[in-house]
């Protein structure tokens, strides 16, 4: 999928690594139009959770063709490299940190920023405005989650279930996702989508990324969030529910609700364009 983005003739995009404090080793995607023009902003993208940059093709092929984007593949993707995983931390605040250290070192103090993400990614990106660190000029974030409310059989196999077994755990994740989290008949797409990342993932540290999670709650921290930020729904999205971000958005003082039909939707050129709309307009 990287190589259908070195095809587009609009753009350029090179990956680079970039180095944490702790020593972990992530990796981010730079799209820089042919033409980049300095006085246009910066997007910092954080995906979700586990999910893999050919979900996003339509959005930052969208984007990337007038804006420089850094796509940033989180600690708890395989891609990552880790000095020793038994230490590595993988909480939603170390992601945080990382977003602080990548803004830091890659988006020069002069430029203007924005972010964009979804699910796992917005709440990342949440955490990072709610400490109050360098600020964007706004955040377009898709279906953030405020906690992750694991079922008790999930947390049982977290905890007991040796990784080695992930295998034979997969396809009940995926029919739990797909029967109970997800809306297979109006969302097949976003049906694939999931199964396609847990088909994806690293055991290990899927395991250990949702240990370190499953306590989270970002409703504590909302209110102290004072940049900019759309939040950006699907009407058929049954895994983030709209009664969740229409309380976010009551709860955070300068944020709006956007929503669209579908979660196949948010994931194309639709967003994209809306991101670049809002952009030129201010």
């Amino acid at each position: 999928m990287f190589d259908d983005f070195l095809l587009n003739k609009n753009f350029r995009v090179k990956e680079k690594t970039l180095c944490l404090p702790d020593k972990v080793e992530i990796k981010i995607f730079d799209f820089e139009p042919n033409n980049p023009d300095p006085e246009k902003p910066i997007i910092v993208f954080v995906a979700g959770w586990i999910s893999l940059i050919n979900g996003w093709k339509d959005v930052l092929s969208t984007l990337a063709p007038k804006y420089k984007i850094l796509y940033v593949e989180t600690r708890e993707k395989r891609s990552a490299k880790f000095p020793n995983m038994k230490t590595i931390d993988l909480s939603i605040e170390q992601m945080s940190s990382d977003i602080d250290t990548l803004v830091d070192e890659m988006v020069p103090k002069s430029q203007p920023f924005y972010f964009a993400g979804s699910s796992m990614g917005a709440t990342v990106i949440l955490d990072y405005l709610a400490i109050k660190k360098r600020q964007p000029v706004n955040s377009f974030l898709v279906s953030p989650i405020c906690d992750f409310p694991f079922p008790g059989w999930i947390l049982f196999i977290i905890k007991f279930i040796p990784t080695i077994l992930y295998t034979v755990i997969r396809p009940i994740l995926k029919t739990y996702l797909s029967y109970f989290r997800l809306d297979m008949k109006n969302e097949p797409g976003q049906v694939k989508k999931y199964c396609g990342t847990i088909d994806a993932a690293e055991p290990v540290r899927l395991k250990a990324n949702a240990y370190a999670i499953r306590n989270y709650s970002l409703w504590g921290k909302l209110s102290d969030i004072k940049s900019p930020v759309v939040i950006i729904g699907a009407k058929t999205d049954n895994l983030h529910g709209i009664d969740i971000m229409e309380k976010m958005v009551k709860i955070m003082p300068l944020s709006s609700l956007e929503m669209m039909e579908s979660n196949k939707e948010t994931h194309s050129a639709k967003v994209g364009e809306f991101i670049d709309l809002y952009i030129s307009s201010h």
